[in-house]
């Protein structure tokens, strides 16, 4: 005769039980159709966004570094007299240049960050800047506050689009209802590549006319993909 034990009879019942509990707990899957829907806005930028450099090639250091703090030092004053003008110092690089695998000079460099909802103000304190810094690029984009605006608005007519073709299914399908079953909701846009320049600094004391710019659009979208679960037929 085996004999089992009244623990392991215990544990088999209690595994039993559990198992039997969980099987309820869990929906059954049925009639589930995933989808999406988008909405899009193009909208105007609204914020001008330039990085300049200051950059100097020679055998000493120190003359080097000297002329490009001078330079960007006085970039950031003059930034500063500006309105309307966010300022931020980007990367301190100083390089050895080499020869023949030998140190042959140095390059040492800085750049500026300026962005401003106002481009004439900005468009006019860039070529200013120009007598003695380099443009590296030119960007625009749309503000944080511009962008909430529009996507709360394009999250509300895609969330409505989806309500819309969810029930467009059920009738076509000849249901009586249907229930969301998740939704995700994700925000994206597309924004020219930002315009890489090389151009050199003028003469000290050169005239430079500001450059001609113009902000051109971008397209904002909110995607919004889901699944929903159609009443059976009775």
């Amino acid at each position: 005769m085996i004999y089992i034990q009244p623990l392991v009879i215990a544990l088999f019942v209690a595994l039993f039980a559990t198992k039997t509990v969980v099987a309820h707990e869990i929906p059954e899957a049925y009639d589930r159709i995933n989808f999406q829907v988008n909405a899009a806005e193009e909208v105007e930028n609204d914020t001008l966004i330039v990085v300049m450099y200051s950059e100097r090639s020679g055998q000493k250091p120190s003359t080097l570094a000297d002329e490009v703090n001078r330079n960007i030092g006085w970039a950031v004053d003059l930034a500063k007299k500006s309105r309307g003008i966010k300022l931020q110092t980007l990367n301190y690089r100083q390089d050895p240049l080499y020869n023949n695998q030998n140190i042959s000079g140095w390059r040492v460099r800085q750049s500026i960050r300026l962005e401003s909802a106002d481009v004439a103000v900005l468009s006019e304190l860039v070529g200013e800047m120009q007598r003695r810094l380099s443009i590296e690029s030119i960007r625009y984009a749309v503000s944080p506050a511009l962008r909430d605006r529009v996507e709360s608005r394009l999250i509300a007519e895609a969330l409505n689009r989806f309500r819309r073709r969810g029930e467009q299914i059920q009738i076509e399908l000849g249901r009586t209802g249907y229930r969301i079953v998740n939704v995700d909701v994700i925000t994206s846009s597309q924004s020219p590549a930002p315009m890489r320049m090389r151009t050199s600094a003028m003469m000290e004391g050169s005239m430079v006319t500001a450059p001609s710019l113009e902000p051109g659009v971008q397209s904002l979208s909110v995607q919004v993909s889901g699944t929903i679960e159609l009443e059976t037929p009775q």
